[in-house]
Formats: C-alpha cells, structure tokens, sequence
C-alpha cells in the first residue's frame, strides 16, 4: 500500500500573512531555518490563496535592491500548487512538475501540509533503483557552479543567479572544494545585513563533503537522506569537482526509475503505465526543446556543448566549431508585419538550418532571433563554408509574407582546454562584426583572441 501525501507531509507549516512587510519573512525565515515562507491571502471564508516566498525571491530582490520595508502583497509571489491529502506517492511524481519544488496540501480551504522534494526522497524505496548505475552517467549535465574563495560575495551571488544554481563551491588552483556557500547562508547574510563586498570565504561552509562519482544512485539517496543535505557534491577520484546533483535532479532520476518499475507491472497497471509515460515524454520535450521551433533549448544545446568540448580536450585533432546566426533587422519585420508573421519567419529559418546540416550537426534556438550550430569535427575553414552556404539559402528563400530576409553569421573554433564562455565570447564578437560591416555575411572569429 503507497503512502498518501498527508501521511509524509510536513504539518509543521511555517506560514506569514501578505500584508506583513519583507524584512519581517526575512526574519521569520532566518530564526526557523527554512528556506521557504507559505505566504496567505485571505480573500474571504471561503477563499484563500497560498504563495510561496523562497530563496531565489529573496536573491532578485537583494540584487535589484528592494526596500525590504515593502509588503509582501506587492511583490509577484510564486502561488503555490495546491493538492489534495488523499493523493498517493506514486501520483504525485506524476503531477509534479519541474518548477513545483514546493507543494502545499489543502482541506476545506485550509493549509494542513507542506510537501517537499526532500519529502517525496526519503519515502522512495531505493530497491527500485538500478543498483548499478552510478552517478558519473549522470552529471554530464549537471555541472557544478564553482568560484574562488577570494570572489566578492555579491560576485558570488550574482553567479549563482546568473546560472539558476541554489549553492556554490569554492575551489582552490587543483579544483578540489574547500569550502560551499548555499541559499541558506544566503538568508542569514540578509538578515544580518552583512557587508557583500567582502570575499566569499568569509561566509562559506567549509569541509564540503563530497560523493565519488562512481557511487550509485541508491548510495546517493542514501548519503543526502542521511546526511540531511539538499544537494551532492560530486568528485573523481582525484577529488576535483565533476557535478553537483540535487534533490531536483534526483527527483527526476527516481521519476525515470518508477517509469521502468511500472513497465514491468504490465497489464495491470498499463492504464497508469500510459499516463506516466506520456508525462515523462512532454517533461523531456519541455525541458529539451523550444517551443516554437522545435529545435533544441539554450539549455539541451549546452550539454551537447560541454560533451563535445570534454572530446575535443580529450583527444587529438578533435575539431569542434560553432556558427551564431542573427537574422537581419528582424525587430523591422515584427513591427510591421506582426508578431504571427515573424513566428512563422522563426520557424522557417529553424526548417533551412536543419535541412542545410549535417545529422551530427546540433542546432538550436539560442533566444529571440539567433540560432546556434554546434559542429563537430569541424575546423574553422570548413565551418565557415558552411556559414556561408546557410546565408544564401536563407537569402534565396522566398518567404510567404515577407518575400526576402538576411542573416549575419559569427563563426568561432574551439580551443583545446578554453572555457565554453570564452568560445561563445568569440563567436558572438564574429557575429557582432558582421552585422556592423552591413549585415547579410559570414565573419570569423578574431584570431588575435
């Protein structure tokens, strides 16, 4: 018999009115450890909203310095997802989505539980797990958000922001960790209102414990439900930080895991094995592809990215290039054709680059009207014929509303054991060139770079 959600359920609910003032839920956060406040809003006896104030909140609002005397009814609270007490564990991996890190259980228009990723962890049977998986197939694509100890705070912070991460690791010159500073620190420098230019050492949490990479997925259920922490830091045998994975990532391992498990079940559960199935089919889609173009995300494009750049720096005469395309005065053809107009140009162009590559080829929507190439064992030379064959078939195209539309293209050569942000510095400098020499061309990187 599975547990139902009032059963692991936390009942100690620590909850605010929304017509208290910030600093006051900064306080109230700080002296009960908890990273997040249930904030309620009364709208009558028989209505009541639940938001939630959490860390990343307090972070947007510290950086674009709000006044913390500010009530919480004018700020744009998350509100809360809202279940039903009776739901069992099993279906509330089903409903979970990737942004309900939080979810609060509601009877009669009133809160009676708050429900956790930590929650729904600790009441996994690791026994479903594959024994022999171990975590090192898992952190490609979960990289670690690392600086040095003598990083300004706000510095820090500012990464951790810019790279959606809720902890950061200090390392030293080897890469190995000395020290990690989390949302949770964060919460108590705010409320001490502690000097952020100050380097980050002074507030991290030192040892960091760690987690070797070849450990498997139970053993990493175990070590954060033993050890009460929100996230592994994960090493090689050499102790230089490979990854970090938390409780997000391991909610969706063990989500995959449930899947296999119910497979096996067959026939007598094949009505909830379809439903399960088809959640997890739309949750990759989601967090792989764009919406509009159906090629792949910023997000999906980077892991691609950092596979191949461990290749390239791994082996010799392992060529690695990227295009970034701009179409031209795209703004132009927005405002006068519409914005329906310009979605269906998008998806036009998004159809030339795909049919004009390569299968090994990755393309992707990198936002609004630039598109990324990813080239494998390509050099520079190569990869900017290619460029150009992509800018005359855009050229050519005849476009349904719009007739004829241009594009500027940056291409850039990655350097063995360069930064990835460095190559993206490069090959957006290259495109910056082509649009200020007239649009409609190829640049190449700046080879004095």
């Amino acid at each position: 018999m599975l547990p139902t959600i009032e059963d692991i359920a936390v009942k100690t609910i620590v909850s605010v009115d929304i017509n208290v003032a910030l600093k006051e839920a900064i306080k109230i956060m700080a002296s009960s450890n908890h990273r997040n406040l249930v904030v309620i809003e009364k709208i009558s006896s028989s209505q009541t909203n639940f938001y939630l104030l959490t860390i990343n909140d307090l972070i947007e609002y510290k950086l674009g310095n709000i006044n913390e005397n500010i009530l919480l009814k004018e700020l744009n609270l998350t509100k809360a997802k809202t279940l039903k007490k009776d739901i069992n564990i099993l279906n509330v991996l089903n409903e979970v989505d990737s942004t309900d890190k939080y979810m609060v259980i509601v009877e009669n228009n009133k809160l009676i539980g708050i429900l956790s990723y930590t929650d729904i962890i600790n009441n996994i049977d690791p026994k479903i797990l594959m024994k022999k998986q171990t975590i090192a197939t898992l952190i490609l694509q979960y990289k670690a958000t690392t600086t040095y100890e003598n990083t300004s705070t706000i510095q820090a912070i500012r990464l951790m922001k810019d790279n959606n991460s809720d902890s950061i690791i200090m390392i030293d010159d080897e890469h190995k960790a000395i020290g990690i500073f989390t949302t949770k620190d964060f919460i108590t420098l705010i409320n001490k209102n502690s000097d952020l230019s100050k380097p980050i050492s002074n507030y991290m949490t030192k040892p960091v414990y760690t987690l070797n990479e070849h450990s498997t997925i139970s053993e990493a259920i175990d070590f954060i439900r033993d050890k009460h922490f929100k996230r592994i830091v994960v090493t090689n045998d050499l102790d230089e930080i490979t990854g970090i994975l938390t409780q997000k990532e391991l909610l969706r391992i063990i989500y995959n895991k449930w899947i296999d498990f119910i497979k096996e079940e067959g026939n007598r559960i094949s009505k909830m094995n379809e439903e399960l199935l088809t959640k997890a089919n739309k949750l990759e889609e989601k967090a792989s592809f764009d919406f509009l173009t159906k090629l792949y995300n910023r997000s999906k494009f980077n892991s691609f990215l950092d596979y191949e750049i461990s290749k390239a720096n791994r082996y010799k005469e392992q060529y690695l290039s990227v295009l970034l395309v701009d179409i031209d005065y795209f703004k132009n053809v927005n405002d006068t054709y519409g914005h329906l107009v310009g979605d269906n140009i998008l998806q036009e162009v998004s159809k030339i680059l795909t049919i004009c590559s390569r299968d090994t080829d990755i393309v992707a929507r990198w936002g609004g009207e630039e598109f990324i190439l990813m080239l494998p064992q390509t050099n520079i030379e190569q990869a900017y014929l290619v460029a150009q064959k992509l800018r005359a078939t855009v050229e050519k195209h005849k476009f349904d509303e719009v007739k004829h539309i241009t594009c500027s293209i940056g291409v850039a050569q990655f350097h063995k054991n360069e930064t990835k942000e460095t190559l993206f510095k490069r090959v957006d400098d290259a495109l910056y060139k082509a649009k200020k020499a007239g649009r409609n061309r190829v640049e190449l990187e700046d080879i004095t770079d």
